[in-house]
């Protein structure tokens, strides 16, 4: 069963990624729907679970935080709220990825991957270091439609629907809502998507794994109104 929530925004300031413990590095952890209801989120997903691998290019407030790119794409989120998907091998030290970072107006990263869809077009990977791509597993992606308009996706178990995708089949079906770019995020009992302090979709095992981010969209109305 697949839950998509679609987002669109006003500001791209609206686009934030939250870190459990408030900075970078933090070894805390917290439930997606927590984080949520911490930063006052309308719609936040659960993020790259960033604190459990080291693989990937970790950007955090205009800064290079973690450099690795040999084994994870990267997905990067720049200041007109676009994603920019970055890919294995793209940076040979962190000096060079800082530069890209300047040059082209980064506010964060993801770190986990592979990327989906990149320019309306399909090139997920048939070899992949992270998330068990050929195995059948629940599975979350951030996806871009246009300026400021977004889709969350995940797919899991709920009541009779057993099947679960491999990493291809949930890329095909995404590229079926005709997104520009997708990318994945965490998957099995990380994969949460929440709105209005609620989580919307079923989890694996049915209840929430502790992680280390989320990204979320929040409301451009005044406080008051």
């Amino acid at each position: 069963v697949y839950t998509i929530s679609e987002i669109k925004i006003n500001h791209p300031s609206q686009f934030r990624r939250f870190l459990a413990g408030g900075t970078y590095g933090s070894p805390k952890r917290m439930k997606t729907t927590d984080m949520a209801i911490s930063v006052n989120a309308v719609v936040a997903s659960s993020g790259d679970f960033y604190g459990f691998r080291r693989y990937g290019t970790i950007v955090y407030d205009g800064v290079v935080r973690r450099m690795e790119c040999k084994y994870a794409d990267t997905c990067y989120i720049d200041d007109k709220g676009d994603l920019i998907m970055g890919y294995r091998g793209q940076f040979n030290n962190a000096q060079e990825a800082q530069q890209f970072v300047d040059d082209n107006n980064i506010r964060f990263s993801l770190a986990f991957g592979p990327v989906l869809i990149d320019d309306g077009v399909n090139v997920t990977t048939n070899s992949y270091a992270v998330g068990e791509i050929h195995g059948h597993y629940a599975r979350a992606a951030l996806c871009q439609m246009d300026e400021l308009h977004y889709l969350l996706v995940t797919v899991n178990f709920e009541g009779e629907a057993k099947q679960l995708p491999t990493l291809k089949e949930f890329a095909d079906h995404i590229e079926d809502f005709g997104v520009r770019e997708a990318y994945t995020l965490d998957g099995g009992q990380t994969a949460v998507i929440t709105m209005n302090d609620r989580r919307i979709n079923a989890v694996q095992f049915g209840y929430e794994r502790m992680i280390s981010d989320i990204i979320y969209f929040a409301t451009a109305v005044p406080d008051g109104e």
